[in-house]
């Protein structure tokens, strides 16, 4: 799938906003914020997680929550914090959001949601 990126308004525990430009991986299990991001939105860790990076490096990443912003849908969700490295908008929150990934034209397009 080609790369491409979305503009989305992050929000931290202190209220803080910033829009940040986050990279659409759909191979990352949740939406990833380099420390320095993190940081500046004031976000607290919950807990650890094993996590294994693209290029095969394992290691261990905070994850806290932060409240994300995309076009008109918004929703609080879990992301890694991670040691730097750009933002990147994984799985979970485009779900959460009930957005599908359009490759082809490299935007983000609404789903519907699925019950079993």
């Amino acid at each position: 799938m080609g790369l491409f990126r979305v503009s989305g308004q992050l929000s931290g525990p202190t209220g803080r906003t910033v829009t940040a430009d986050l990279l659409v991986d759909t191979g990352a299990t949740l939406l990833v914020l380099p420390e320095s991001l993190a940081a500046e939105l004031g976000l607290t860790e919950l807990r650890r997680q094993a996590v294994q990076t693209a290029g095969g490096r394992r290691d261990v990443w905070p994850i806290a929550e932060v409240r994300l912003r995309i076009e008109d849908r918004e929703v609080t969700t879990p992301c890694f914090i991670a040691p730097g490295g750009p933002a990147l908008l994984g799985a979970v929150a485009l779900e959460s959001l009930f957005f599908a990934v359009d490759p082809v034209a490299k935007r983000l397009v609404h789903a519907e949601g699925f019950v079993g």
